[in-house]
């Protein structure tokens, strides 16, 4: 059954309706059309919204994660420095944790942003 209309009515306000047929005479577009363009419409941005808030869910959990890293690394950070301002050794644990900042020391700035001081 190739398009064939059913013939299902749906109400709707009075004047919704009259605006909705105002609109679609002024831009020439069949109220038909224009209905069933809308409705396809909705089902689109409602499947489209789905997927945007699923994302921004999966967004906030890595936020997450990445804030407590952050903060977790400050905190381990500030202590190892504490502790080494202060004349006190390491663990071994500690050292192992401080491995990945000895793979990549810092880097004495050289270029031209030096000027700028």
């Amino acid at each position: 059954m190739p398009d064939t209309p059913m013939d299902s009515r749906l109400r709707i306000n009075r004047d919704l309706y009259v605006t909705l047929r105002e609109h679609c005479d002024r831009f020439g577009i069949r109220f038909l059309d224009f209905v069933e363009d809308a409705l396809e419409n909705a089902m689109l941005t409602e499947i489209g919204n789905k997927g945007l808030e699923r994302e921004i869910e999966v967004l906030r959990r890595k936020a997450d994660k990445y804030d407590y890293a952050f903060h977790r690394g400050f905190m381990q950070g500030f202590a190892y420095l504490y502790l080494m301002l202060h004349g006190a050794s390491l663990s071994a644990e500690a050292e192992d944790n401080l491995s990945l900042v000895k793979k990549f020391p810092a880097a004495t700035p050289n270029g031209e942003q030096l000027t700028l001081f």
